[in-house]
């Protein structure tokens, strides 16, 4: 029987946002996986996935990002092209790679908000999306600056979760 975090019979909607590309491991200056920025290429992902989420109406009540240097970045730039003083980007360490899923829906239990966004890495984040839909099997490919978003009757858990949508940076 699939395990639930009550959220107290709210539903929601997950937003997996993949980071957008960034600059490889080794180029001048960046010595770690972590510190790895955009690229421009990445900016203008970042800020076309934005503007096409606006366009839908998507509106998200709460936004956290991978501590990791790329996400951060990304997740910094929908906020700006939102501009809502109110949707505070929030740091969570279950995003950067490694993350599991049960402790993240875990968190995600004791958030507010019907709508939320995730921005985080690959494979973590298809795996995470396999894991809510109940299908570990499922080969789900999240293109970098790209979304794929779960909704959950509840609590968000293994097997609790319909995939709704996913969408690549060619859909910008």
């Amino acid at each position: 029987m699939p395990q639930r975090y009550s959220r107290g019979d709210r539903s929601v909607e997950l937003y997996l946002i993949r980071h957008a590309e960034a600059l490889a491991l080794g180029e001048p200056g960046i010595t770690s996986d972590a510190e790895r920025p955009l690229s421009e290429t990445g900016e203008s992902q970042s800020q076309a996935a934005a503007l096409a989420l606006q366009a839908k109406g998507v509106v998200l009540d709460k936004l956290f990002t991978s501590p990791l240097l790329r996400a951060r970045q990304t997740a910094e730039i929908l906020v700006r092209v939102w501009a809502r003083p109110e949707l505070l980007l929030e740091t969570c360490a279950l995003l950067a790679p490694g993350g599991k899923p049960r402790k993240l829906s875990k968190f995600i239990a004791k958030s507010t908000g019907a709508k939320i966004g995730l921005v985080g890495h690959m494979p973590d984040l298809a795996d995470y999306a396999a894991w809510l839909i109940g299908d570990k099997t499922a080969q789900i490919e999240i293109a970098k600056a790209g979304v794929a978003v779960v909704t959950c009757d509840d609590t968000p858990g293994k097997g609790l979760g319909s995939l709704q949508w996913l969408v690549s940076p060619d859909w910008y």
